[in-house]
């Protein structure tokens, strides 16, 4: 009986979305997800200090075999400036910092092509989901009902997008491992 833990991580300076899947004799269990939210106030490196804290808690508490990372994206034409590029790349390298000292190696960086090409395929869709399809996707891969969090409205939070995200990212990584076993 082969059981690994894998924590997934979707990364961003206002929202970190993780997730626990646990993959055992082949078969990927969700065990939770949830987010944390950076600080706002303070200069850059108050900012990567604090969350850093609070991923070091998040690692240490799952005891993850593997950690997978949504790998950042360079250049997005008509997207982020690079202002927001720097800031996102900086929290997701500190959190690759603090995977690699947890693992005495670097984590999984994932593209989002990647991560998304996995559902596809194992979804046998047309083409790559869009991101607010990604939780639904993930229900019907791994039989769960998506944890949703309602605003004040009753509509979504925008946070459930990156803890489908994480769970995504971390189902890449599980099914890669799988894959890999069963060869």
């Amino acid at each position: 009986m082969i059981m690994s833990t894998i924590l997934g991580f979707d990364v961003s300076s206002t929202c970190i979305g993780y997730c626990v899947l646990e993959l055992k004799d082949s078969k990927i269990n969700f065990i939770s997800c949830d987010y944390i939210k950076p600080i706002k106030d303070g200069n850059l490196i108050n900012r990567l200090a604090d969350t850093r804290d609070k991923i070091k808690n998040i690692i240490n508490d799952v005891k993850p075999d593997f950690i997978a990372i949504e790998d950042i994206i360079s250049f997005m034409a008509g997207g982020s400036t690079a202002k927001t590029i720097i800031t996102l790349t900086s929290f997701n390298r500190m959190i690759c910092l603090c995977a690699y000292d947890y693992l005495g190696k670097s984590p999984e960086l994932l593209s989002i092509m990647t991560i998304r090409s996995n559902i596809k395929k194992e979804l046998k869709l047309q083409k790559n989901p869009k991101k607010e399809d990604i939780p639904e996707a993930l229900e019907k891969i791994l039989k769960i009902n998506f944890p949703w969090e309602l605003n004040k409205k009753g509509d979504p939070k925008k946070e459930n997008y990156d803890m489908s995200d994480s769970i995504a990212v971390a189902y890449c990584l599980a099914n890669k491992l799988k894959n890999k076993a069963s060869k």
